[in-house]
């Protein structure tokens, strides 16, 4: 399956989708929120905050063109690797070195097929981080991440361990990635979650 950004200068394939995959998640933290409005793509937020994302293993992802377009960015110095595009900041991915879990964006997935998740995948399964959420979020989401959302990805990280899905990574070269991240400030990550806040 490919996937692609906006404008479509950046692609890549998923050798393996939707075989290996816990299905559709969406999460209303703080910081999920916090890096849409860095990328000044709040339109992507659902109703209530939420960024909905589809897992696939880092080892089955294989960039075909536009790599020169990859951004980094993260939110504290520890935080997570989130990539995005310079052309049309379309949010990418989130992920880590050595780990067996990129979350993809779903507009990464819908470019070309707005229906294609729906067709593929079924409804979202798991949703977290509720108490961050504009409003009220869908029935059932947890105040924080719960025992079902545990349930929905640790199959997922544990066979993606046990098989070395983690690598080779084309975000992550010996342990780097492939640009150099920016790292936000406590001001500037405190600000953006302040503008995530005035807009609930």
């Amino acid at each position: 399956m490919e996937i692609q950004c906006e404008c479509g200068k950046f692609r890549a394939e998923l050798t393996q989708f939707p075989k290996n995959t816990p299905g559709r998640l969406k999460c209303y933290c703080d910081d999920c929120q916090a890096y849409l409005h860095y990328l000044k793509r709040d339109d992507l937020l659902d109703q209530n905050g939420g960024t909905e994302i589809i897992p696939a293993y880092p080892s089955d992802i294989k960039l075909i063109a536009g790599k020169e377009f990859i951004k980094c960015t993260r939110l504290s110095p520890k935080g997570m690797f989130r990539f995005s595009t310079t052309c049309c900041n379309t949010p990418i991915l989130n992920t880590a070195p050595n780990r067996p879990w990129a979350g993809i964006h779903r507009r990464m997935y819908t470019v070309k097929d707005p229906h294609k998740l729906d067709n593929e995948l079924g409804p979202v399964k798991s949703s977290v981080m509720g108490k961050y959420a504009k409003g009220t979020p869908p029935a059932g989401t947890p105040q924080t991440f719960d025992f079902k959302g545990m349930v929905t990805v640790m199959p997922f990280l544990l066979k993606g361990k046990l098989l070395g899905k983690s690598n080779p990574s084309p975000f992550f070269e010996n342990g780097e990635a492939i640009v150099a991240p920016q790292i936000l400030t406590k001001e500037e990550r405190s600000k953006l979650t302040d503008l995530g806040h005035e807009k609930k």
